[in-house]
C-alpha cells in the first residue's frame, strides 16, 4: 500500500495543520529546553519537566494527531491544556518563588538605555518568561482542537 504525504496533508483540516506546527514547534522548544537545562539536569528534578512534557507531547501528540477524528482532537486538548501548568510552574521555578517580583525586573529593562545592564548580570538566574513559551504553544493548540468552526475533510 502506497502512502502519498501530499495527498494525506492536502486532506487535513486547517486545525489538524495548526495542531502539526505546533508538535513541530514543541520540538524545537525540547531542543532548546535540553540544551539551556544541559547542566541544571544533574541538579535538580525541576529541570526535567518541561522535557518530559514536551517529549510527551511530541510523542503521545503526534499519535492523537494521527487519530485526529477517532478520539484524538480531546487528547489532544487535553494535552496543550497541560502546557498551562508547565509553562506556570517553570515560571515558579525560574523565579526562586518570587514570579511578581520577577516579572517587575523583567519590566523593568524597558527603563535602562539600550548597551546597559542596569546592574542585573546576565547568567545570573534563568530567564523567568521563558517558560511561559509553554502557554503559548498550549494556546494555540487549544484554539486548533476547541474551535469547531473549520469544517474537517472526510
Amino acid at each position: 500500500m502506497r502512502v502519498d504525504p501530499v495527498a494525506w496533508w492536502r486532506a487535513r483540516s486547517l486545525n489538524e495543520r495548526v495542531v502539526a506546527a505546533v508538535l513541530g514547534g514543541s520540538a524545537l522548544l525540547l531542543a532548546e529546553i535540553r540544551f539551556e537545562h544541559r547542566e541544571v539536569l544533574g541538579e535538580t528534578w525541576r529541570a526535567w519537566v518541561p522535557l518530559g512534557y514536551a517529549a510527551a507531547l511530541l510523542l503521545f501528540g503526534g499519535i492523537a494527531l494521527l487519530r485526529w477524528r477517532r478520539g484524538g482532537r480531546p487528547a489532544l486538548a487535553a494535552l496543550f491544556a497541560l502546557a498551562f501548568v508547565v509553562g506556570a510552574a517553570g515560571v515558579w521555578f525560574h523565579s526562586g518563588g518570587h514570579p511578581l517580583a520577577q516579572l517587575i525586573q523583567v519590566i523593568s529593562a524597558w527603563r535602562i538605555p539600550p548597551g546597559q545592564d542596569g546592574g542585573v548580570k546576565l547568567g545570573r538566574a534563568p530567564p523567568v518568561l521563558a517558560p511561559g513559551a509553554f502557554w503559548g504553544l498550549g494556546l494555540i493548540g487549544l484554539i486548533a482542537c476547541l474551535d469547531r468552526s473549520t469544517p474537517t475533510p472526510r
